[in-house]
């Protein structure tokens, strides 16, 4: 019997999916080599992203976004997280205590801050350094303090690890786990993906990208920041999710 229309085009479309599944597979394999994951379980999980998106990730990031785990991603954040943000200097002395008739608050909403504090590392600084030039002194992120404090204009990607190792960590606020210092030793594949999302190919990384790649992972929607520099800090869950970890998972 001739086939309807209709039928032809169900054929077509059975053969598009399984071409999109048979790349996905492929992907998932190149990424399970990589990071060591079981191949059956990234290739299920890239092939229902095939599926049921209306377009299919690109080869980069499907391999991100299995190629680091939540724990793996905190052992980055904890050496990189801070207690402590410098924002706003011309926001005077501030009480920290939400008041109604505050001088400070904002009127889209909110409060204008000079400083904010946490008693655990809560926050990826978004800056080099922020001298308020009075009594309430500076601030030097730890990243840029560690990476690029000899005054380096660039690192390698073995300078980049080195000094990235040889941070202290302490668990940040966020992640659904816990990790001890003496457990926090960072993995081959974190520093990779670490280095793949800031440099790409590039054989060197600035102070400046790595700046500006810091910023690209905040969602949030006021671009411009407390002084009109970009996204003041990064949080938990938009530094896992730019390096493709689960920032929910338990483990």
């Amino acid at each position: 019997p001739i086939p309807s229309l209709a039928d032809a085009a169900q054929e077509r479309a059975r053969e598009s999916t399984m071409t999109l599944v048979i790349l996905a597979v492929q992907l998932s394999s190149l990424a399970a080599i990589r990071t060591g994951h079981p191949a059956t379980c990234v290739s299920t999980h890239v092939a229902r992203s095939c599926i049921t998106r209306s377009r299919p990730l690109s080869a980069s990031a499907e391999v991100t976004a299995t190629t680091l785990s939540a724990e793996h991603a905190a052992t980055l954040f904890g050496r990189l997280a801070e207690s402590k943000l410098y924002l706003d200097p011309a926001v005077g002395a501030c009480c920290h205590s939400a008041c109604s008739d505050c001088e400070w608050r904002d009127p889209e909403g909110g409060y204008r801050f000079d400083t904010l504090s946490a008693t655990k590392p809560k926050w990826l600084a978004c800056y080099v350094l922020r001298d308020f030039a009075d009594e309430r002194g500076s601030h030097e992120p730890r990243w840029a303090a560690a990476i690029f404090g000899n005054g380096e204009a660039c690192v390698s990607r073995d300078e980049f690890a080195t000094a990235l190792r040889e941070m202290d960590f302490e668990m940040p606020m966020g992640p659904r786990g816990n990790i001890k210092p003496e457990q926090a030793s960072l993995a081959d594949e974190a520093v990779d993906a670490f280095w793949s999302y800031l440099a790409g190919p590039d054989e060197l990384l600035s102070r400046s990208t790595m700046l500006a790649k810091l910023q690209e992972m905040s969602s949030d929607p006021n671009r411009l920041g407390a002084v009109g520099e970009g996204p003041d800090f990064v949080d938990w869950k938009d530094f896992a999710r730019a390096l493709g970890a689960p920032p929910f998972e338990r483990w």
